[in-house]
Order: C-alpha cells, then structure tokens, then sequence
C-alpha cells in the first residue's frame, strides 16, 4: 500500500449522467469549461503551484447544478449567459468555504480545507449578465467569427448595437450550417483513405487491430465496421498471393475484427474460420488460381 494509490473512478456514470442532459446544460458546461481555462482560473498565476482549480471542479459543479435546480430553471426565459453567470457566483462560494462536495462519495471534499485565493474567489463573485456578455463576444463568439469567411468576420468589427450582433452571430451560423455537409463528407473520405493507407503501409496483426478499433470507434462505429472490412480484403488478397496457405496469424487477426460485430456468434464464427483455414490449405492452389483469375 505504501507503493500504490488508489482512486474510485465514476467516468462511465458522469458520461451516462452528461448524456442524459438538456442541449442546454452540455452548452453551459462547454462555456464554464472555455471561461476558466481561458482566464487561467484552473492554473497558478506563474505556473509554480499546483493548480486551483480542474476540469474535474466545473464537472461536480455542473453535476449538482443539473441535480438540485428545478428543469425550470433551465428552461424558462433561456438565458445562458444568466445560467451560466450564476454557476459561476456559486462557484465563487465553494472557493470562499474551500468546499466542493463529491457528487458521488459522502462527505468526501474535493477542495483543500488550506485554500485561499481571495482575487479568484472575488473575481468570480462579481461576474454579472453584463461582463460575461462582454467576456463571450469579445473571447469566444469573436473567435469563432475569425474561422469564417472574411465578409462574416467584418461584422464584428462593429457589434455595438443588438442588431448589429444579432446579424453577425447568424451569419455565422448560416455559414456553419451550410458548410457542415461538406466538412462531414471530407473528414469520412481523409478516415477511409487513412484506413486503407495504414492497411497497405504498416503490417496487420493482433495487437494493432485492437488498437485501431478501440480508437476508431471513439469516432464512430462505422469506421470500426469499414476498418474491419480493409482488414478482410487484405487478408483475402494476401491469401491469393501467397503459397503458404491460410496461416494462423491471418485466422487470429479475423477473429479479432469479425468477434466484437458476432460476438453472440463468437463458437460458430471460430468454426466457420477454422474450417475455412483447413479447406483453403488443402486446395490452396486451386483457390487461388480461381479466385486470382
């Protein structure tokens, strides 16, 4: 015990808990989360002691805020930037008391009783509609703007009226929405062509099977499913090229990216695979020429 730390980990219950939000709970997350790493409020302000803050705080505090405040409060008169201006007074006030309780462990503090920051703490406390009104247009929304087109990017040269900010944030919107049909089928086309390239580039075998297919189905599934189809066609091409037959680290690497889609299967699948290995090793020369012809 003197070598080793242990820590509980509820990662898989705060993605079902973050899932089940409201759209607008997840887009006052993601705004906390920009505000305090963008005003370095989850770092020392030299970098020399631990930090104050984490993601991990924003997380808890989000967590209770969805668990104690009525669905009223989220969804009349929808105002982010109250929501959110708010969320941050009350975390102002778990500074002040260097309290942060646990949202899953009992009396559990996620806050040093030692911790004092008097400009922080402050800092957050005076944060009404009006500053982080200001704070969003001019650090978030603003940089958005500078993705675009350079006619959208111009009308935040002069957003001092409603209207005039009003038209500029749709712009970008309508851009985004016309352009993310595009950017959808560019970044499926660049992961196909990458699938297929590290196929052809780098050798196939269990271990990077694994490895591709767990990052690749962070993305999507799908790509797991098509990465899981280069794999047979390049081990069927591989089996016409060769003289040696079906080997049986071909069968180990079909096993591992056929099993996860079959896996109620998984007996009759290893069978199948087995028997397909015997029957193409003992006629390999006549498979080959047929299916190679």
């Amino acid at each position: 015990m003197g070598k080793c730390q242990w820590r509980l980990s509820f990662s898989r219950a705060e993605i079902a808990l973050i899932n089940s939000w409201m759209p607008v709970q997840q887009i006052a997350y993601h705004i906390l989360r920009v505000y305090v790493k963008t005003e370095r409020l989850t770092e020392s302000v030299d970098n020399s002691e631990p930090a104050i803050m984490s993601n991990y705080h924003i997380k808890t505090l989000m967590l209770w805020a969805c668990d104690l405040k009525p669905r009223s409060w989220w969804t009349e008169n929808l105002n982010l930037v109250r929501i959110c201006a708010e969320l941050l007074n009350t975390l102002s006030v778990w500074l002040s008391d260097a309290r942060c309780p646990h949202y899953f462990i009992n009396n559990c503090n996620l806050l040093d009783t030692s911790f004092s920051d008097a400009a922080v703490t402050s800092k957050l406390m005076s944060i009404d509609e009006t500053y982080l009104s200001t704070w969003l247009i001019n650090n978030y929304i603003g940089r958005c703007a500078q993705l675009c087109p350079s006619y959208i990017s111009r009308l935040f040269d002069d957003v001092s009226a409603s209207m005039k900010l009003h038209k500029a944030i749709s712009e970008i919107v309508h851009w985004r929405l016309r352009n993310s049909l595009y950017e959808l089928w560019k970044t499926v086309e660049n992961a196909e062509l990458t699938i297929a390239g590290k196929c052809v580039t780098h050798s196939i075998t269990v271990h990077s099977c694994v490895y591709w297919m767990k990052e690749l189905t962070k993305i999507d599934k799908v790509f797991c499913v098509y990465f899981s189809t280069v794999v047979m066609l390049y081990i069927a091409r591989k089996i016409c090229l060769s003289m040696n037959g079906f080997s049986d680290d071909w069968i180990d690497i079909l096993s591992t990216v056929l099993l996860p889609n079959f896996r109620p299967y998984c007996d009759v699948l290893y069978s199948i695979l087995s028997r397909c290995k015997t029957e193409l090793n003992t006629s390999h020369g006549c498979v080959t020429a047929e299916v190679c012809g």
